[in-house]
């Protein structure tokens, strides 16, 4: 049996990046929007169920294209290879319906054996949670990025070995890999991102680098690289990298590389940001705050120099987990590349229809408009005024089902036929 609902709002911002529109009327059609217009305009089917959102705003659903399900206690990695797959599992997942409450309706996973699983059990409704794209594990040098909490059996050397290693992931279910491409110069305490950002030095060699983006390509599977300082990004653009995670500490040259080949680089201030707000509270080590400290300068100097000169920035968060790095707290990213210099409308564009298109959901969802699937959010408030409201979302759409709305609004959900409309 079709079902019809129209939601109803005072403002729309459809993620395109078209003006914010006013008394907007969407239409949807079991899980498809099938017309959008004003509220004069469109045409109610009968029987419509009608999602009346009163003075609150209505944006597509927020993609954080880069996150992690350690599923573990985000101050306690060592967890990650002492607890059971079942249990990081199902705390995986308990992770997963908590984002979606937040409205955040997409979302890639760069690192994670357990989140497979966990698309798996969102995909057929078994748990709440977002439209997932999955990595799988990481794909890493002996001494490269993430040595530290990656058992030596999953590292990958040469040629034959990182090839192996990309067909191994795609027959585990990653539909991205995710490999790292940097790491701290000899000698660094933090191997994963260097002591000095501006001082890391490959993981990989060229060659490594093209086997695994071409295996990848030839299963029509995209490439992501952890790449932080110079070389490292260098490195990927030479490889043909797909997508780029952090891309801070280089020089104007690279910068402007990454300007004429616009290959993405996604964000990820919040996992620096959530860092600080953790020193205190969770006890780091001096050294460990100034190793963070300096690299959360480097990551916003580099993305104000590539805002300025036409960077492709994608918004994600790089957020691991509970109690340091919440994802569902994914939001704060948009507050915080708008404090430094993009337009809450671009913004948004960067985190809903740019983000969808990077992590090969662009077809489906990070827009409104005629034909998407119905992933929707609506906010008190005006986010172009106020960008922090995205963090305050209380009413979420995804696959055309409500599954969060403001119960204290009791204009939100009503049932009518389209003669009562009249």
């Amino acid at each position: 049996m079709t079902v019809h609902k129209v939601i109803k709002t005072k403002g729309l911002i459809d993620g395109t990046g078209a003006p914010k529109k006013e008394n907007m009327a969407i239409v949807i059609q079991d899980h498809t929007i099938i017309e959008i217009g004003t509220l004069t305009s469109v045409h109610i089917p009968d029987h419509a169920e009608i999602i009346d959102l009163g003075d609150k705003t209505v944006l597509p659903g927020l993609v954080d294209a880069h996150m992690h399900f350690f599923a573990i206690p985000s101050h306690e990695l060592y967890k990650m290879h002492t607890e059971s797959t079942e249990y990081r599992a199902i705390r995986g997942a308990e992770e997963a319906g908590k984002m979606l409450q937040a409205g955040i309706t997409a979302a890639r996973c760069l690192g994670s054996n357990v989140t497979p699983t966990i698309r798996r059990a969102i995909n057929e409704g078994l748990t709440p949670g977002p439209r997932m794209v999955a990595a799988g594990n990481f794909i890493i040098s002996t001494s490269g990025t993430w040595d530290d909490i990656t058992p030596a059996h999953e590292f990958a050397d040469g040629k034959e070995e990182v090839r192996k290693r990309v067909r191994q992931r795609i027959s585990q279910g990653a539909d991205v890999i995710k490999i790292g491409l940097s790491k701290g110069a000899l000698g660094d305490l933090n191997v994963s991102w260097g002591d000095d950002p501006y001082t890391n030095l490959p993981a990989y060699s060229l060659e490594e680098t093209k086997v695994i983006t071409e295996e990848a390509h030839f299963n029509h599977v995209k490439v992501s690289a952890h790449c932080i300082g110079e070389d490292a990004v260098n490195l990927a653009i030479d490889g043909n990298v797909d997508v780029i995670e952090h891309g801070y500490a280089i020089s104007q040259e690279t910068r402007m590389r990454l300007v004429e080949t616009q290959i993405p680089v996604v964000t990820t201030m919040s996992q620096l940001y959530f860092h600080e707000q953790a020193f205190e509270p969770f006890h780091y080590s001096q050294q460990e705050k100034e190793l963070f400290t300096k690299h959360y300068q480097a990551m916003k100097e580099s993305f104000c120099k590539g805002l300025e000169a036409g960077v492709h920035f994608v918004l994600g968060t790089d957020l691991i987990g509970y109690p340091t790095h919440p994802q569902d707290q994914a939001a704060k990213e948009w507050e915080l590349v708008v404090e430094l210099g993009m337009t809450p409308e671009q913004a948004i564009v960067a985190g809903t229809k740019l983000a969808a298109d990077v992590i090969g959901l662009g077809d489906k969802v990070g827009t409104i408009e005629k034909g998407k699937y119905a992933d929707i959010i609506a906010v008190e408030g005006d986010p172009i005024e106020d960008i922090s409201r995205l963090q305050f979302v209380d009413f979420v759409m995804k696959d055309g089902e409500v599954v969060k709305k403001d119960r204290g609004n009791k204009r939100a959900i009503y049932s009518s036929d389209n003669e009562s409309q009249s």
